[in-house]
């Protein structure tokens, strides 16, 4: 299977165009195929009870807070303005190849540099104002993996009960290391190429930075990422519509979720939140 697309520059020698556009048909297979493999294999396996609620060091149960925050107003933010910008840049870049021809560049150019900002921005947040290590796998993540290979044992294990997730379950975390990938592959390829259209943000030199052969690579990585893009968006979306997935989403609406729900899925001594009462205004 052909990733790129080849030409021949004006010497005779061959270069690499940009991805190979068939591949987009690739991804939506992909992303399809997972959301129906996944839906299969949650309907014939037992569904996992949930652990025991416990607060362990976090205190009892009627000292927390009716609605545990999970998002402050700056991620959530976040999450939404990156949402939409993805969203054009992939009906921009995708669209027309799939037979919707349209004036795209402008759209495209602008739902960029949004992303660019968005993306500048949460750097300095997730670096400044959040527990940044909480989204990124560990070793200690592994326990979680039983309750996914054996379900029926999800509670009781012959060796202990296993292992809740702190604020962040396992595969969202890979989740989340996939799409930084992706998404950095996105935004240095793509910085590079606001010089080639004529934009308020950078100067128009269509030739510098790299030869014809390095803008092929540019091309092709920014190509490449954006299709892997379209299965991570399909998995994304799938996952948020769950059922049993319904409190975190809303909660990327809201910025809190409930006692109960914190209890029976996370482990509060890997999620530790605030127990002390809001202040009383007055």
């Amino acid at each position: 299977m052909n990733f790129v697309t080849w030409g021949v520059s004006p010497w005779g020698q061959p270069v690499i165009l940009h991805a190979a556009w068939h591949l987009l048909w690739y991804a939506l297979i992909a992303g399809v195929a997972f959301v129906l493999a996944h839906a299969a294999w949650v309907l014939l396996r037992p569904s996992p009870a949930p652990g025991p609620g416990s607060v362990g060091a976090s205190g009892t149960a009627d000292a927390l807070p009716r609605r545990i925050v999970r998002h402050s107003l700056p991620a959530r933010l976040f999450h939404w303005v990156m949402a939409a910008a993805m969203l054009v840049l992939l009906g921009t870049a995708f669209l027309p190849k799939a037979g919707l021809p349209f004036d795209w560049v402008g759209a495209h150019v602008w739902a960029g540099a949004v992303l660019l900002a968005a993306i500048a921005f949460h750097v300095v947040h997730a670096l400044c104002c959040m527990d940044f290590r909480a989204i990124w796998p560990t070793p200690g993540d592994l326990g979680e993996l039983r309750g996914i290979i054996d379900p029926p044992q999800f509670a009781k294990v012959a060796d202990g009960p296993v292992r809740r997730p702190g604020k962040y379950p396992l595969g969202n975390k890979l989740y989340h290391l996939a799409l930084v990938a992706v998404g950095l592959t996105l935004a240095a390829t793509g910085l590079a190429l606001l010089v080639r259209v004529p934009t308020p943000f950078l100067p128009h030199a269509p030739h510098s930075l790299f030869d014809d052969a390095g803008w092929g690579a540019v091309y092709a990585l920014h190509g490449l990422a954006g299709l892997s893009l379209v299965a991570l968006v399909i998995i994304h979306v799938y996952f948020a519509l769950r059922p049993e997935k319904r409190p975190i989403t809303l909660s990327m609406l809201t910025g809190d979720m409930d006692r109960d729900y914190y209890l029976a899925h996370h482990d509060p001594e890997r999620w530790r939140v605030d127990a002390s009462p809001p202040p009383i205004t007055q």
